[in-house]
């Protein structure tokens, strides 16, 4: 990958970029396979990674995702326009180059790069109970708080899963305590966390907004 390359693709693209698809392995839960992928494809990355269950869009971020993670695991590759595999490069090392000319001043000045990204979530179950840092708490890791924001689109959406719910919050008469006795199990046994917390329906054609510290 060479600096020339990066500003002649995106100059000759007028400013879009083919981007590759990314897809991540997660050993946790099981794959809702909606993701149109063939059906011998969900352990790709192999058994000991677990099966695929997100796609990623637009990202320059690494992958955290546990000791047999791949250098390049989760970045959005672009390109070339004559597509060329052999000389993609990442959307990081665009951002990187390009600067301001292709995210604008704010975003540059305020983050430094790219600060978003987009992902196809394809769960049998619904996620465990958790939650993202808050800014102020991100921000003694170097790290930004993380909002969420969620829509379930009819289209991709023919197969619901098992138990189409999310969690959010705890009720209004449950304690500190109460959730502090049973994160203290967590490591023991299932602490049913959830049963201080309230299920809401999956409605298609919706979304939700999660703030970074609520969970």
């Amino acid at each position: 990958m060479t600096t020339p390359l990066i500003k002649e693709t995106f100059e000759k693209a007028e400013g879009v970029f083919q981007l590759m698809p990314v897809f991540v392995p997660r050993l946790f839960g099981e794959a809702g396979r909606r993701l149109r992928l063939h059906p011998d494809d969900y352990y790709a990355m192999g058994m000991n990674r677990g099966s695929l269950k997100e796609r990623w869009f637009s990202s320059v971020i690494n992958c955290n995702n546990g000791p047999h993670t791949e250098p390049d695991e989760g970045l959005s590759y672009v390109l070339p326009l004559d597509r060329n595999e052999d000389e993609k490069f990442t959307l990081r090392d665009a951002i990187a180059e390009l600067g301001a000319v292709a995210i604008g001043d704010e975003f540059l000045e305020k983050y430094g790069t790219w600060p978003m990204y987009s992902k196809f979530f394809d769960y049998k179950g619904p996620l465990f109970h958790h939650l993202h840092l808050d800014s102020e708490s991100a921000a003694k890791v170097d790290r930004i708080g993380k909002p969420e924001g969620y829509y379930f689109p009819p289209q991709l959406n023919n197969y619901m899963g098992d138990f189409p719910h999310t969690y959010f919050g705890f009720d209004p008469d449950t304690t500190k305590e109460a959730v502090k006795e049973r994160l203290s199990q967590y490591e023991v046994t299932d602490n049913k966390i959830t049963e201080l917390s309230r299920a809401y329906r999956i409605e298609l054609g919706t979304g939700w907004y999660t703030p970074p510290g609520v969970v």
